[in-house]
């Protein structure tokens, strides 16, 4: 079961920069479609980074004071990337949402 998990998500994400019919379309939320590679590439950047932030970090310490404890060289680099892939995911969300609408009129 484990393999044809692992299988699957493999077969998903070689196809799913490649495919057009992935594109964001959540009602008001719209990108254009050759921005679906980056949007994935940001959120599974972010992912992996909280996730690593999460194996890394202090015991007892919750995620959002982080800032102000002095915590391991590794875990501030996760944490650092993960907000600098979330920035920039964000932003292009907001500058997609605003070329796609530009666009449309």
């Amino acid at each position: 079961m484990y393999k044809i998990k692992l299988i699957s998500c493999a077969i998903l994400g070689i196809t799913f920069p490649s495919s057009q019919s992935y594109a964001f379309n959540f009602g008001f939320v719209r990108v254009p479609d050759w921005m679906d590679s980056y949007m994935v590439t940001f959120v599974a950047i972010t992912l992996i980074c909280y996730l690593g932030l999460m194996a890394t970090k202090p015991k007892g310490v919750p995620t959002n004071q982080l800032s102000r404890v002095k915590v391991s060289p590794l875990a501030n680099f996760f944490r650092i990337m993960m907000l600098a892939a979330w920035l920039l995911f964000v932003s292009m969300l907001l500058i997609g949402m605003g070329l796609r609408r530009y666009a449309e009129a």
